[in-house]
């Protein structure tokens, strides 16, 4: 008898595994029109989700929301949504908060090249102060900073 049991992945169920499954889709394509419907399924399986709580912090996003990026809401629920589905494919790391923030920012700035990558005038300079911090290596430390500071203040 032979067992195929992946050590360490989770087992999703149908929903969950549907929603990690958008969350990865608008990731690489936040623009598409055909996403609409399953973005706000997203949103409110993760609003209605009793056993997965995200802290959403703006800060983390370098304060996108206090700009006049056309596609901020975007790009915050993509952070939003990301973190989420961190949780659901790290079970062990439920408690890493730092993690979940990084992955949520991970995804986001996925989201905002794939925004930038279709309509390339659609810029953020607070996204773009982001993705030089993770091209130096810097991105890990300032969510971290980033969500201290959002705590201390008590969220944003």
């Amino acid at each position: 008898m032979t067992a195929n049991a992946q050590v360490g992945k989770p087992s999703l169920t149908a929903a969950q595994q549907r929603f990690v499954s958008v969350v990865k889709q608008l990731e690489r394509a936040p623009l598409d029109p055909n996403l609409k419907d399953d973005r706000a399924w997203a949103v409110r399986w993760l609003v209605a989700a009793p056993d997965l709580t995200v802290s959403v912090c703006a800060d983390s996003l370098g304060r996108v929301l206090e700009s006049k990026y056309v596609h901020a809401d975007l790009v915050v629920v993509q952070y939003m949504l990301a973190m989420g589905a961190y949780i659901l494919e790290n079970p062990g790391r439920v408690n890493d908060l730092d993690a979940q923030q990084l992955a949520g920012v991970e995804s986001a700035l996925n989201a905002y090249r794939a925004i930038r990558e279709a309509q390339s005038d659609q810029q953020s300079p607070a996204l773009d102060n982001l993705l030089a911090l993770q091209g130096k290596g810097e991105l890990p430390a300032f969510v971290k900073q980033a969500y201290r500071q959002c705590l201390a203040e008590g969220g944003k």
